[in-house]
């Protein structure tokens, strides 16, 4: 969904409150673990429990940088170094006026000759980041209690599923909240899995204002 930030369309985001720690054999094993291959889980609650308004989160998204570092892992890159691609378009310079992200170059889809291979976004450092999210309020609802506002807030498009396509009738005439709805669901399962919407667990609601610069330029600049 970073395009979704990139053009002001999202604002919100749902993680689960619940999430499972993992025990190796040997560890204190609570007493509600269960044994799973290689050790135990407990549901415990999750990291975004703790999030509160006025935190900064750093976002990560899938990038490149040139090709001469493409056989150095992520953690051995030299810091701000170097130019940050994204492959959902844009990227961030090695400049001294304080990585000021540019938008529009290189377009989503162009890969310009220079870059190297895509880099998943759970290996993008801190240093790469080219949005901050400022958090503006939290709540802890059911997945499935999601409002029309919300949905909105989500920046779920008016799309259309496999099963809005099923419905008898032109879909034409579908509200655009139950398009967006499908499209937001569909999202989340295809991320978490059928079983995490239809067990409609808690969720940690995020609300905040995207910030288009590096967490650590923004304190810099405080």
């Amino acid at each position: 969904m970073v395009n979704a930030e990139l053009d002001d369309r999202k604002t919100m985001t749902r993680r689960l409150a619940v999430a499972e720690r993992f025990y190796r054999p040997g560890a204190k094993i609570p007493a509600d673990a269960r044994a799973v291959e290689g050790g135990f889980v407990a549901d415990r609650p999750s990291f975004w429990t703790k999030v509160k308004p006025g935190d900064r989160l750093w976002v990560r998204e899938e990038w490149r940088v040139s090709k001469k570092w493409d056989s150095t892992k992520p953690a051995d890159l030299p810091p701000r170094a170097m130019s940050v691609l994204f492959t959902a378009g844009g990227s961030i310079a090695n400049t001294a006026a304080g990585w000021a992200p540019d938008l529009s170059y290189p377009p989503a889809g162009v890969t310009v000759p220079w870059a190297g291979r895509r880099r998943a976004s759970m290996h993008m450092p801190r240093w790469a980041s080219r949005l901050t999210l400022i958090v503006t309020a939290v709540k802890i609802e059911p997945l499935q209690d999601i409002s029309d506002e919300d949905i909105v807030a989500e920046g779920a498009k008016e799309a259309f599923s496999q099963e809005t396509a099923a419905i008898p009738g032109p879909a034409a005439y579908m509200a655009w909240q139950e398009k967006a709805f499908y499209a937001w669901r569909d999202l989340w399962v295809s991320i978490n899995g059928q079983d995490s919407w239809n067990d409609n667990p808690e969720v940690v609601a995020i609300s905040f204002e995207v910030i288009k610069a590096n967490i650590d330029a923004i304190a810099r600049a405080a």
